[in-house]
Order: structure tokens, then C-alpha cells, then sequence
């Protein structure tokens, strides 16, 4: 069934971009090893020693990579549907896709998160406030309605890592809104947005990051001058790396730089800098600023590249990529709680030096992967499909190739947003 609304021209398809996917895999696989070594920290035996690398507490801007990502991604799939006037028809598809992509998933890590802390409760274990300080009926609500990370809240609740659920939603419904605007934008007016994105940057560090409050018994501390913001004021964070990947989904469209940056020798360069940035503890709004240029030199793709990232572990990877995020925390906010709780368990923790502590989290990685399989499997395929199915226009398989010529705007490219 065709939508009147839409014209020959925008049911052409874009081609798969197969390099993002492995990118969104790796990204998430950081972000479990940054959680993973909080709470090793917390036990006295973190992954490694900020004094000689910071790279790993900087982890935590893998988060603001899926923000550029998720912007470039939406342009690439979504925006020949909201060139003009945002229809009704075309944005309540939009919606449904969206839905379908991330509510699924959220809502089942949502309540085992619930489950393991209710066992946990039950079982009469002390739950540290890391974990537990703003849980109630009330951010249950928040969470269900995905308006946890809408400044709320004081802390994290239930599943810690959904607050960029959250804040990727409200920027999903403002999407449609900004397509038009951002495609007419001239290169001075692209210069400006691009200048107001970073200024943005410089307010959460310097004027929201001291506001950012925390439960009284974490060992946690907000660092000054970082754009680590999440259940309060992290919209603005989701925002502004949503449209610097906007801007660099308009320099993709147009070939910008891609003389340069289609050169392995580019990515690897970026991704070198990346790292130096982390280690040396560089300002976060100058780090992030590597994101934007990786996506596009991914996008644009070589040869080299492009054989390495297509291989089959690299983008199974990325399909599970939204899972290994999601489903990570609960399981590991469990393990966290056993191990502190010695006179429940009867194990007594032995003391933990770097080298145990690498094992315990390869473990983790090794069982967080095929729970993610199992969940990706299980979870978010078949949900994803029903809810098109049963709401949407007749959407293609999830699982293939490039998708085939779409009919209305929910029928996506098989790179999604989402982690």
C-alpha cells in the first residue's frame, strides 16, 4: 500500500550502510566495560589506575557517540519523509517505528531490573543507594512513560543506562519538526548551528555539571568541566549531539570531505585521537568532536575498512548492540549486590588486584553477549516485528539485506539509531 503523501523520489531506498553497525557494537561493549569497572572500583579493584590512563573513566562518552549516530542515522532513513510540511499520517509512523524499535527492549530490562531488586529486598540483602537510592512507585511511572531523564529525578532509577532512552525519545518526536529547517540551512547558517551545538556543550560543563545532584552515600562525584549529565539535563546533552549528527548526515549528502576522509588511514588516525583525548583527560566538548568525524569517514567507507567492519562477529555485534546496552545493568547491579553481601551469600570477596579484575569482566562481557543474543533474539525482533505488523504498513523483515523500496516512513534501513 503506497501513502499518497509520499513522492516516487522519496521511496527510492538508501543503500545499508554496513560500516555503522560494528561501531555501534564496540561503542556499547565500552560502555559495559565503563560500568563494570565503577563497580570493581567500588570493590577496590578497578580496571585500571586513572593515574596512569584516564581513558577508561571517559568511557562514559560512548553515550554521546549514539547521540551524533542516532542523528545522522534518523536524516539518512527519515528525512526525505519530513522535507516538507510534517504530515500526520507520516509522523504517526515515524512514531510507531520508533516504538517499536526501543520500547520493547526498555520495558523488559524496566521490570528485571524490578524482579532482581525486588529478590534482592526480599532476601533481606543491603542494596547500596548506587543502585537503589531513587527507585519508588513514582520513577517506576517516570520510566514506564520513558520521562525519567527529564530532570525528575535526582538520581538514576531501575535501569541506570535507560536515561538515554529517555532523552532519545523527546528528541525522536522532536525530529520531524527539525528536518525541514536543517535541510534548507545554508553553509553560514550550518556554521552557526554547528557553533551553538558547541556552546551547548560549554553550558552543560560549566553551568549544568555543578548543578547535578547525587545521593549522599556514592563514592560517585560528577566531574566539573564534563558533559557527564544524565537524569538531570540530559536532553540538552541528547540534543546537541543530535544535531551535529544532523550536520554531519548534510556534509555526508553532499560528498563533504570525502577525498579524506574515505581513507582507512583517516579512521585510524581518528580513532588514535579519540583515544589520546580519553587518556590524556582532554575537555570532553573537544573529545566528542572526533564522533562526527569517525561516522562520516565510516560512512563514506574504503576498502580496507569496509571489508574489516563487514565481517560476521563485527556486525552480529552491532545487532546486539542495543541489548548489550540495555540488558547489561541489570545483571550486573545483581552481581554488584551479591558480592556485597558476604554474610548472605557465604563468599567472602577476595581482594581484587587488576588482573582479576580483567577476568571477572571478560566473563561478564562473554555471559552479557549471549544474553544480548538471546534477548535480541527473542525480544526485540519479535516485539519489533509484531508492533510494525500489527500497527505499521506491512514492514519488511527486520533481519536481510538492504531493504526494499518503502512505502511509508517507518520501513527503516537496518542500521538503527539505538545502540
Amino acid at each position: 500500500m503506497t501513502i499518497p503523501s509520499l513522492s516516487p523520489e522519496k521511496m527510492k531506498t538508501n543503500k545499508y550502510l554496513s560500516n555503522l553497525t560494528p561501531l555501534r557494537g564496540i561503542a556499547a561493549l565500552l560502555t559495559v566495560i565503563f560500568h563494570v569497572g565503577l563497580v570493581l572500583s567500588s570493590f577496590g579493584g578497578p580496571l585500571l589506575d586513572g593515574k596512569v590512563s584516564s581513558v577508561l573513566n571517559h568511557m562514559y562518552l560512548m553515550v554521546d557517540f549514539f547521540f551524533v549516530l542516532s542523528g545522522f542515522i534518523l536524516c539518512y532513513v527519515y528525512a526525505r519523509y519530513f522535507e516538507g510540511p510534517v504530515r500526520v499520517r507520516d509522523f504517526n509512523q515515524f512514531t510507531i517505528a520508533r516504538f517499536a524499535r526501543v520500547y520493547p527492549l526498555h520495558l523488559f530490562s524496566l521490570l528485571l531490573t524490578t524482579f532482581f531488586l525486588f529478590l534482592l529486598h526480599r532476601w533481606g540483602a543491603k542494596v547500596t543507594p548506587i543502585l537503589d537510592a531513587e527507585n519508588s512507585v513514582y520513577s517506576f511511572i517516570t520510566n514506564l512513560f520513558l520521562l525519567h531523564s527529564m530532570n525528575l529525578h535526582k538520581w538514576f532509577t531501575f535501569t541506570h543506562s535507560s536515561w538515554s532512552i529517555s532523552t532519545e525519545w523527546w528528541m525522536y518526536m522532536l525530529f520531524p519538526f527539525l528536518v525541514s529547517p536543517f535541510m534548507k540551512l545554508s553553509k553560514p547558517g550550518r556554521l552557526i548551528i554547528f557553533a551553538l551545538c558547541i556552546a551547548g556543550y560549554l553550558v552543560i560543563g560549566y553551568l549544568l555539571v555543578p548543578l547535578v545532584t547525587v545521593p549522599d552515600a556514592t563514592f560517585i562525584k560528577v566531574t566539573p568541566f564534563s558533559l557527564n549529565v544524565a537524569y538531570q539535563f540530559g536532553f540538552f546533552r541528547c540534543m546537541f549531539g543530535f544535531m551535529i549528527g544532523m550536520l554531519v548526515y548534510l556534509g555526508y549528502k553532499e560528498n563533504w570531505g570525502k577525498k579524506l576522509f574515505s581513507s582507512g588511514y583517516t579512521f585510524l588516525v581518528l580513532i588514535s585521537g579519540l583515544a589520546l583525548c580519553m587518556h590524556f583527560a582532554v575537555l570532553d566538548v573537544i573529545t566528542v568532536l572526533f564522533f562526527p568525524c569517525i561516522i562520516l569517514s565510516a560512512a563514506y567507507g574504503s576498502h580496507t575498512l569496509n571489508n574489516i567492519l563487514a565481517s560476521k562477529p563485527l556486525q552480529r555485534l552491532g545487532d546486539w548492540s542495543f541489548s548489550i546496552y540495555l540488558i547489561h545493568q541489570p545483571f550486573l547491579y545483581q552481581g554488584a549486590a551479591l558480592m556485597g553481601n558476604p554474610d548472605k551469600t557465604g563468599i567472602a570477596l577476595p581482594k581484587l588486584n587488576m588482573l582479576t579484575s580483567w577476568l571477572i569482566c571478560l566473563l561478564f562481557l562473554v555471559f552479557i553477549l549471549f544474553i544480548s543474543y538471546l534477548t535480541y533474539r527473542f525480544i526485540e525482533l519479535p516485539s519489533r516485528n509484531l508492533i510494525n505488523r500489527k500497527w505499521g504498513k506491512q514492514p519488511r523483515p527486520v533481519i536481510g539485506p538492504a531493504p526494499e523500496p518503502a512505502a511509508s516512513p517507518h520501513v527503516a534501513s537496518k542500521i538503527y539509531a539505538q545502540p
